[in-house]
């Protein structure tokens, strides 16, 4: 008897001390990207704060077949989207953000479309400096941008719904995600035709094409490729009706052809095609943002 009353007595205590660790780890500003039909993959964001330190390692939820901790980073002048199998780091204290263009939670293998509005559980897996590890459930919102008053470092997260025209709309969306200091980005042409856009870009010797979709009133990137976006069949494999596909692709070239050969074989430059989800750059294929030119890791 003796036995299993301490047995319990300690089942207890590891119980107890597995809830205070998992409630030590503060989260707020916690939203995952809605999706838009066809989409299969989106990022969830967040801010964690551990008082006595702690390391994030692991993440699921039953709306994903697949759900990971992502660093998004430039690399020279690549912009690459890796896993961290070791987990996030939570130093003691500090207040480490997950956003759009750097770390996030990856959610992949969508079962079922993020709708706006809604919620979406997810658990995140801590493990303390003992090596303990803890649960948290979590119930996260679903939206195209950040709550408002959500924190999130320069230069990531909310991007509030540029103002003017689609095309002024898409050039402010495209440079707000890959633009930097040292590699301006230069997005010309922009053509639209109702809620898909195709959008020139160059950014230093590289250059591409951005397939854009409407979804809520919001622009977001959906695919970065080069020649293939300005052929009808590619653009029919995206979702697209032939009638559709065929008109935009005319469109594109009548918009292009008011530019420089060199120009546009800088649009033809960039290799493959590589889906994008605007949370926070290349996802599905994993291939690099605009940056990369094609490149793939």
């Amino acid at each position: 008897m003796k036995t299993l009353i301490q047995t319990s007595l300690l089942a207890c205590l590891l119980t107890a001390t597995q809830w205070a660790s998992a409630q030590a780890v503060d989260v707020t500003g916690a939203w995952a990207r809605a999706t838009v039909q066809g989409q299969k993959a989106s990022g969830a964001f967040m801010q964690l704060t551990a008082p006595q330190g702690a390391r994030l390692v692991g993440v699921s939820s039953p709306v994903a077949g697949v759900a990971e901790i992502h660093e998004m980073k430039m690399e020279g002048d690549v912009m690459k989207m890796r896993a961290l199998p070791n987990g996030l780091d939570l130093p003691a204290g500090k207040a480490v953000t997950l956003s759009p263009g750097g770390y996030h939670l990856m959610l992949m293998d969508l079962k079922v479309a993020l709708q706006k509005d809604t919620t979406i559980p997810i658990t995140l897996v801590f493990k303390d400096a003992k090596g303990v590890e803890s649960k948290k459930e979590l119930r996260v919102p679903v939206s195209v941008a950040a709550p408002s008053g959500t924190a999130m470092p320069a230069g990531h997260g909310a991007m509030a719904m540029p103002q003017g025209s689609d095309a002024a709309q898409i050039a402010a969306i495209m440079k707000k995600q890959f633009e930097r200091p040292d590699a301006p980005l230069a997005v010309e042409p922009v053509t639209v035709d109702g809620t898909v856009a195709i959008a020139g870009w160059i950014q230093g010797s590289k250059g591409g094409r951005a397939m854009l979709q409407k979804d809520a009133g919001q622009w977001m990137i959906t695919l970065c490729a080069g020649a293939d976006l300005v052929q009808a069949k590619a653009l029919q494999a995206t979702g697209l009706s032939a009638s559709q596909a065929t008109q935009l692709v005319k469109a594109v070239q009548l918009a292009e052809s008011k530019l420089s050969p060199k120009q546009r074989q800088l649009f033809d430059s960039f290799e493959g095609m590589v889906k994008i989800d605007s949370a926070h750059g290349a996802h599905g294929t994993h291939g690099a943002a605009p940056a990369a030119a094609g490149k793939h890791h």
